[in-house]
């Protein structure tokens, strides 16, 4: 997120009008794995003077965020919202004309929230100006329930449920490509933190799409990734994410495991705690991972599911989950699967530093413990899994998706269109924002639909 500067007395009082008037509002919502892109994407087509926050001062990781300004190009004044829930969630709530899945955060208006702090559409700038990341929006003001207008999705429309008979047309524009991994955790050999391995179990480099079958069904023996017969008392299992998540749903198709509607066996960890709704609050909480359950009974985009069948709404709750040691000595281990961005923060290593298609640089830290598929990684020799994704867009590394950018084919012409037409733009320059994703442009390779074979554009 950009430095937001001190605005003169003037521009509050222009700013304050352009909200109260609330010309055009945009609501994006979706894939988690695509947000930083796309939040990245929404500030490039912004007006120097901008203003904007977000939840807990968490910036473009967070699930929420709100910007207040004037496009650069045809000078739309905008009030731009973001609420990210998933891939599948995003394509219902267009294709059913639904709320999204979780509240945006309210209109602007101007009312302090810590008082006597100057204000602008609800941002104390005394807030803004202390921290390079934005106001950090209050709970309270993060209620407002809205059918989106933008939804991104690591999966085509067509690969969920919300299409045909009874869901509204989308159009449907590809801006760029997403990558995924399967990553090991760390380990601990006789149950302690003290030794604690971060980079995972020896000998285990490499998944097969059958044994990523395996892994989803309900696991494996440890000996089948690492040949050693006294692996075998140990059992391979996952954890993962729930039926929203565009990465859950490219991990099935492009294992050729299923569709989207096949159980799965994942599970929650010790000291994990989840609710019954996908929502309810979730944590991966911390220390040896002792014991394994399958993941309770939970409701999903509206529909009850059975005891293993789900998992986290969010992938860094995956991620975190993967840095904590499991004892092996109780016959567990995990390997689960990830986007880049999750994938980073299990056990990263050294940087690889690159730019955007916009010309934004960025550091990538792969992770460490990530594992090839059926031999091959997304990368090159020197930076097997950091970008440049060499193996990705010359379609030998087969796990991946594209990213898709939605919105109802009844949009129409008008203000609203064209602010989301811009920030589509934008967006298929920045698709590999912080190493993240990769340009559209970079591929050559391609797939009719997702869990496809991989052929020559």
């Amino acid at each position: 997120m950009k430095m937001i500067k001190l605005l003169t007395a003037s521009m509050l009082a222009m700013l304050a009008l352009n909200v109260a008037s609330a010309q055009t509002e945009i609501r994006f919502t979706g894939s988690t794995a695509f947000r930083k892109a796309t939040v990245n994407s929404i500030e490039n087509i912004l007006q120097a003077g901008y203003v904007w926050g977000s939840t807990t001062g968490t910036g473009a990781g967070a699930n929420q965020q709100v910007f207040v300004g004037t496009t650069k190009t045809t000078n739309v004044q905008v009030i731009i919202k973001c609420s990210w829930s998933g891939s599948a969630g995003g394509v219902q709530s267009l294709a059913a004309g639904i709320a999204a899945g979780q509240p945006f955060i309210i209109d602007p208006v101007v009312t302090s929230y810590s008082t006597p702090a100057a204000t602008v559409g609800g941002i104390a700038l005394s807030t803004i100006t202390a921290t390079p990341n934005g106001a950090n929006i209050p709970s309270g003001d993060i209620t407002e329930s809205h059918i989106p207008d933008v939804a991104l999705s690591d999966a085509f429309a067509s690969t969920t449920p919300f299409t045909g008979a009874g869901f509204a047309p989308l159009t449907d524009t590809v801006v760029g490509i997403v990558p995924f991994e399967f990553v090991k955790s760390a380990y601990t050999p006789d149950g302690t933190l003290g030794s604690a391995v971060p980079g995972g179990y020896p000998g285990v480099a490499n998944i097969s799409g059958v044994q990523a079958q395996e892994l989803l069904g309900g696991g494996l023996a440890l000996n089948q990734f690492t040949g050693n017969p006294s692996d075998q008392a140990i059992f391979v299992q996952t954890i993962g994410r729930d039926h929203d998540s565009g990465t859950r749903i490219a991990t099935i198709y492009d294992s050729q495991y299923g569709n989207y509607s096949s159980p799965v066996l994942q599970n929650i960890a010790n000291g994990q705690t989840v609710g019954a709704t996908q929502f309810a609050s979730q944590s991966a909480g911390s220390g040896v991972i002792s014991t394994l359950a399958p993941w309770p009974v939970e409701t999903v985009l509206g529909e009850n599911r059975a005891a293993g069948n789900e998992g986290f709404f969010s992938g860094s709750n995956v991620a975190t989950t993967l840095t904590r040691p499991v004892d092996v000595t109780q016959g567990n281990y995990l390997i689960s699967y990830v986007g880049m961005s999750d994938a980073s923060s299990v056990n990263p290593g050294t940087g690889v530093s690159g730019s955007d298609g916009a010309g934004n640089p960025f550091t990538y830290a792969p992770s460490q413990n990530a594992l090839t598929l059926d031999g091959y990684y997304p990368g090159t020799a020197a930076h097997p899994f950091a970008p440049p994704y060499t193996n990705l867009e010359q379609g030998i590394y087969t796990f991946w998706g594209y990213e898709h950018y939605l919105y109802l084919s009844s949009l129409g012409a008008g203000n609203l269109k064209t602010v989301a037409n811009q920030v589509a733009t934008q967006l298929t320059t920045e698709a590999n924002f912080g190493g993240f994703g990769d340009l559209l442009s970079n591929m050559n390779a391609s797939r009719l639909t997702d869990g496809a074979a991989v052929t020559s554009p």
